[in-house]
């Protein structure tokens, strides 16, 4: 009997001992998912939670602290504890979804002043390569009628000018 008594207080002692500890999880504030590998410390020891976010923490400690890379830091009261999880705030700044709203292809004064600019810059570029003070004038009467066109004095000076027209009619 004394040995059966032995037994039961032994089993009790061990029931009580394995009751004095507590399952706790660790969880996200906005996703609610379980947080792994955050550092719990417990007065003088630290652990890990695993990849469920569990962890056991022995009911003689009051408060804990909690840590991870991601996540702020928090000291936790036991005491104010009211269910099982602990959640903690994450220091990302996590965007769920974002919307851009434009309007279509819209020219505005810019686009168009740069245009002109362009065209301009163009049309002086386009002048300066086609420039008629190059062209020599000779007058050489009746003997400028036997040459050909492309011969001819002022043929050269001509076709700029009606370059210069065209270019300008152009812009």
């Amino acid at each position: 009997m004394k040995s059966v008594c032995l037994v039961v207080s032994l089993w009790f002692a061990c029931c009580l001992s394995a009751s004095a500890q507590q399952q706790l999880v660790v969880a996200d504030v906005e996703t609610l998912l379980p947080v792994a590998g955050a550092s719990v410390q417990v007065k003088d020891h630290t652990m890990t939670t695993d990849s469920l976010g569990h962890f056991t923490a022995p009911d003689s400690c009051r408060t804990l602290m909690l840590s991870h890379v991601n996540y702020e830091s928090r000291i936790v009261n036991m005491d104010e504890l009211a269910g099982d999880t602990i959640f903690i705030i994450s220091k990302l700044l996590n965007l769920k979804e974002v919307v851009v709203f434009g309007k279509g292809m819209v020219v505005d004064d810019r686009l168009k002043e740069l245009n002109q600019r362009i065209r301009m810059e163009r049309t002086e570029a386009q002048l300066a390569a086609a420039d008629p003070s190059k062209a020599a004038s000779i007058p050489l009467g009746w003997l400028a009628k036997l040459l050909p066109k492309k011969w001819r004095p002022g043929y050269k000076k001509e076709m700029m000018r009606k370059r210069h027209e065209d270019i300008l009619r152009a812009y």
